[in-house]
C-alpha cells in the first residue's frame, strides 16, 4: 500500500516511465519487455541479387526449422577468388605466396566478397570474432522503391526480421571497443533504434547523427514537410570501452580553406582577410640541396623565392624563423591576393607537430559535400555515366572513419551497395572487408576499387593527400542450387528449361517431398508457361542449399577444385 506521509505529494517514485503494477517496477527494467513483432522467431535469408527481382522469401522459425537454420549459417565454400593491385587483376592459386592472416590471426588483405551478407558474415564470424573496429552499414530503407521487395502484409515485420538476423552475428565480429553505425532515413529508423536496444543494449547506446542528405527536401512527403535527412545510430559494446577520436577539423569547418589562419610573412604585421579562393593556394617546398623555400605557382613550375617581398620591394621578415618554416613547409600553403602579392597561411587543421588537429563531430552535419547530388556526380563522373542512384559520400564516410578507427583498423560493410564504404577506408589506409550480394558488385563497387588503386582523385582524395596504391581480394561464395536458380531465371524458351531441369533433377538438393513422376504428370506444371514453369522448377530446389557447404566440399559430387579447397580452408 502506498503511504501518504506529510510532505508527500505522490504514491510514484520520482522517474518518469511506464510501469507494471505486477512487477512492481518500470517496465524497462525488466527483461521480459522487448520489441515484439511478427517473424521475430524467424531468420530471412534475403537471397535477392537483382533489385527488381522479387523473391518469395521463407521465414524459418528458430525452433520449428533448427535444422534448417543451422545449414543455412554453416560456412561456405569460396570461390572464383582474384588478386587485383596496381597492376591489374590475377586469378589465386593455391601455390600463390597470399596470406591472408598473420602469425596473430590478423587480418592482412583487404577483402570484396559477393554472395549473401546473412551467410557471408556467418562464413567469416569465427575468423573476424572480437577484430571489426567499425561496422557502418547503408541497409536498405523500406522505402518501396529500394530493392527491399517483400511487399506483403508484414513487410515492416520482414524487414525487422532482415536486420535482426544481421545485426545479431555483426555484433559477433564487432572488436570490444569498436562501434557500429546503421544508416536510415525515418520510414524504420525509430524502430531501428529500438531493435538495436535489444541487440546491443541500450545502455550501449552512444548517439544518433543527423546528416542532412539532401538540404532541398525530397518532395515524396504528402504533408508540406520536406525530407532533408537521414539518421545513423551508433553503438559501441561497452561505451566506457568504446575507443573514439576526434576528427580532422577541415571537416566541420565548411571546407578546408576555412580550416586556414593566417601566418603573416611581411613587415605589416598579422593583416587577416576572408579566404573565399581556394582554387589560388599554392603549396610550399623546402629544396634541402640549395636551402631555397620557393612556391610552385603555375603548372609550368614558376617559382617565386621566399620570404615574400614587401611593398617598397624591401625583403620581407620571417615571422617564423627560417628554419623553422623550411622545417614546416608541410602546414604552409600560400594565396595570391588581390595585389598580387602573396599571403602565407598556416594550415590550422595541423598541429606543429604534422598530426591532425581534431575537434568533436558534431551529431548534427550539414555539409555541402555530404549532400546525395554531390556523392552521385563523383560516382557519374569515375564511371562517365549515372551508375548508382543513391550512393553515400566519402565525406561523410571519411567521418565516422575518422571517429572510430586509426590506420590498419578493420572496417567492415555487408551492404557495401557502390562501394563508398571500402573505397573510403582504402584512401585512409585501413583494412576493409566488404560485402554485396547485388550482381553490380562487380560492375559497379568492384571497378571502382580498382580506380581508387590507380588514384582517382574524387572524393577525399585530395584531403587525405591519395596518391593510388594497394591491393584487395575479391571471392564469391560458391552457388550451388543458385547456379540452377540463375540458369532457369536465364533460360528463353521451353527446350533450354527442360535442359536444367535434368541436371537439377541429377544433381540438384529438391525438396524432400520432390517426387518426380508426380511432379511430371500434375496437369498444372505441363500447361505452365515459361516463366509460370520456372518458378515451379524454383519452388522444387531446396532453398537452404543455394551455397555450398564448407563441410561438403570434399565430396566429389560437388566437383570442388583443388584450388578453391585449400584457398577456403
Amino acid at each position: 500500500m502506498p503511504s501518504f506521509n506529510k510532505g508527500s505529494y505522490t504514491t510514484y517514485s520520482n522517474k518518469i516511465g511506464l510501469y507494471s503494477n505486477s512487477q512492481q517496477g518500470f517496465i524497462s527494467q525488466s527483461p521480459d519487455v522487448v520489441l515484439n513483432f511478427p517473424y521475430k522467431d524467424c531468420v530471412l535469408e534475403g537471397g535477392m541479387t537483382k533489385e527488381d527481382a522479387k523473391r518469395d522469401e521463407r521465414f524459418l522459425n528458430v525452433k520449428i526449422d533448427k535444422g534448417d537454420i543451422d545449414t543455412l549459417f554453416d560456412p561456405k565454400v569460396l570461390t572464383n577468388f582474384e588478386y587485383i593491385d596496381g597492376s591489374g587483376e590475377k586469378a589465386i592459386t593455391a601455390n600463390d605466396d597470399l596470406e591472408f592472416f598473420d602469425e596473430n590471426g590478423e587480418l592482412k588483405q583487404n577483402l570484396l566478397i559477393k554472395g549473401n551478407n546473412l551467410i557471408a558474415l556467418h562464413t567469416l564470424k569465427e575468423k573476424l570474432a572480437g577484430k571489426v573496429k567499425l561496422i557502418y552499414i547503408d541497409p536498405p530503407y523500406n522505402t518501396g522503391n529500394d530493392g527491399f521487395n517483400y511487399n506483403d502484409s508484414f513487410n515492416h515485420s520482414a524487414w525487422l526480421t532482415f536486420m535482426q538476423s544481421r545485426l545479431v552475428v555483426a555484433r559477433k565480429v564487432l572488436k570490444s571497443d569498436g562501434l557500429i553505425a546503421v544508416q536510415c532515413d525515418d520510414n524504420e529508423q525509430a524502430y531501428l533504434k529500438v531493435l538495436m536496444d535489444e541487440i546491443f543494449g541500450r545502455d550501449n547506446f552512444i548517439n544518433t547523427i543527423i546528416p542532412v542528405m539532401n538540404p532541398r527536401g525530397r518532395q515524396e512527403s504528402a504533408y508540406p514537410i520536406a525530407k532533408s535527412h537521414e539518421y545513423i545510430h551508433v553503438y559501441s559494446l561497452i561505451p566506457s570501452n568504446a575507443t573514439m577520436y576526434q576528427v580532422d577539423k577541415r571537416n566541420v569547418e565548411k571546407g578546408e580553406e576555412n580550416a586556414y589562419r593566417l601566418l603573416s610573412l611581411r613587415k605589416s604585421g598579422n593583416a587577416s582577410r576572408r579566404i573565399d579562393r581556394p582554387n589560388m593556394y599554392f603549396p610550399i617546398f623546402y629544396n634541402e640541396e640549395n636551402g631555397t623555400i620557393s612556391v610552385t605557382k603555375t603548372s609550368n613550375n614558376d617559382v617565386e623565392i621566399l620570404p615574400i617581398k614587401t611593398v617598397d620591394n624591401s625583403e620581407g621578415r620571417w615571422r617564423w624563423s627560417r628554419d623553422n618554416v623550411a622545417a614546416n613547409s608541410n602546414l604552409l600553403t600560400v594565396k595570391l591576393n588581390s595585389s598580387g602579392r602573396y599571403d602565407v597561411y598556416v594550415k590550422d587543421y595541423f598541429a606543429k607537430d604534422g598530426e591532425t588537429r581534431g575537434v568533436k563531430l558534431n551529431s548534427f552535419i550539414k555539409d555541402p559535400d555530404i549532400i546525395n547530388d554531390r556523392a552521385k556526380e563523383h560516382l557519374s563522373s569515375m564511371f562517365g555515366r549515372d551508375v548508382f542512384s543513391y550512393p553515400k559520400s566519402e565525406f561523410l564516410l571519411k567521418r565516422l572513419i575518422e571517429l572510430a578507427t586509426k590506420d590498419n583498423d578493420i572496417v567492415l560493410d555487408f551492404c557495401l551497395g557502390s562501394g563508398t564504404t571500402a573505397a573510403v577506408a582504402h584512401k585512409m589506409r585501413r583494412r576493409w572487408i566488404g560485402i554485396e550480394q547485388m550482381d553490380y558488385i562487380e560492375t559497379i563497387a568492384k571497378e571502382r576499387l580498382k580506380k581508387v588503386i590507380a588514384g582517382e582523385q574524387g572524393g577525399i582524395s585530395k584531403s587525405v593527400n591519395w596518391q593510388g596504391g594497394g591491393s584487395f581480394v575479391y571471392m564469391e561464395l560458391k552457388k550451388y542450387n543458385q547456379e540452377y536458380v540463375d540458369q532457369i531465371n536465364a533460360a528463353t524458351n521451353m527446350t533450354e528449361l527442360e535442359e536444367v531441369y535434368k541436371k537439377m533433377y541429377q544433381n540438384a538438393f529438391l525438396k524432400f517431398w520432390f517426387d518426380k513422376k508426380t511432379f511430371e504428370r500434375d496437369e498444372r506444371f505441363r500447361s505452365m508457361d515459361l516463366n509460370t514453369r520456372k518458378q515451379a522448377l524454383i519452388g522444387i530446389l531446396d532453398e537452404n542449399q543455394l551455397y555450398l557447404n564448407y563441410a561438403d566440399m570434399d565430396d566429389a559430387k560437388y566437383h570442388v577444385s583443388d584450388n578453391e579447397r585449400a584457398l577456403t580452408k
